[in-house]
């Protein structure tokens, strides 16, 4: 059944709080609402998800930002990564076969699900132990290896948001799968990583925009359509998420980012 276009909002509405809550960018789920339910052509798609992105992740970053959901250095860090992805997808989009772009990011997909599988395994294992020696190993390990931490800390940021950019600029979407790794792998809480990866994938659809512009065609009017439900949306999200518990979001964020991590991953070999 195809949706008249009017339908617009509403999805957009859907999608806002969705992207609010869980720190994803939509590009994914717009693609498939404008293409399946409204039968709009891909690459016309592929051009209005992006586009709309980059209001609904704006208003989502503010609101995050003055719940003191987000991370600015960390978030810094991978939008930097993020540009320059863009701009190296957009010079390998016409070197490289969309089939073997997808099959190396399924790839990498499921190899950051498997880390964060082992991280949080580690993390619950290491938790265990006592708390005097937990102490110790803070006055300690933390003089001696804080530097070199930072350092590596900054380049895995990088790293991700590389990734995250350059699948925002092969694929047309916002890189969501490397950006909340990236961001779990940085040891950020559920919380934050769900603020900080809005205001990074902010940046990342902004330059997909920019670089896809030279490439395709925007329909200004379907964007309009859907930035109206993705902004409300978005602006709903944290507003409805203060009123769950942080606890239990913990434990629902973690299990369902590592799913669909792992389900985007499994999704690029079709």
């Amino acid at each position: 059944m195809i949706l008249p276009i009017y339908c617009l909002p509403v999805a957009g509405l859907l999608i806002g709080i969705l992207i609010s809550l869980m720190g994803s960018g939509g590009g994914i789920f717009y693609i498939a609402i404008l293409t399946g339910l409204f039968s709009i052509p891909m690459n016309q798609a592929v051009s209005v998800s992006l586009a709309t992105i980059i209001p609904t992740t704006f208003a989502a970053s503010i609101s995050h930002f003055k719940a003191g959901n987000v991370n600015i250095n960390v978030g810094l860090v991978l939008s930097a990564g993020g540009i320059i992805g863009v701009i190296a997808g957009s010079f390998l989009l016409g070197l490289l076969s969309l089939n073997v772009l997808k099959i190396v990011f399924g790839l990498f997909m499921l190899f950051m699900a498997g880390q964060m599988i082992f991280k949080n395994f580690r993390s619950k294992k290491s938790s265990n132990k006592g708390q005097k020696i937990l102490v110790i190993e803070d006055k300690t390990v933390n003089t001696v290896k804080k530097k070199k931490i930072f350092t590596f800390k900054n380049f895995k940021g990088l790293s991700f948001g590389f990734f995250g950019g350059i699948m925002s600029g092969l694929l047309g979407v916002s890189g969501t799968p490397p950006i909340l790794a990236g961001l779990y792998n940085m040891k950020l809480s559920s919380v934050q990583v769900v603020g900080t990866s809005v205001m990074v994938l902010f940046f990342i659809a902004l330059s997909g925009v920019i670089t896809h512009t030279a490439f395709g065609h925007l329909d200004w009017y379907l964007v309009a359509l859907l930035a109206v439900g993705t902004i409300t949306g978005a602006i709903l999200g944290p507003i409805l998420g203060k009123k769950i518990d942080e606890k239990k979001l913990e434990k629902f964020y973690t299990p369902f980012f590592i799913v669909f991590i792992f389900l985007m991953g499994i999704s690029m070999f079709f």
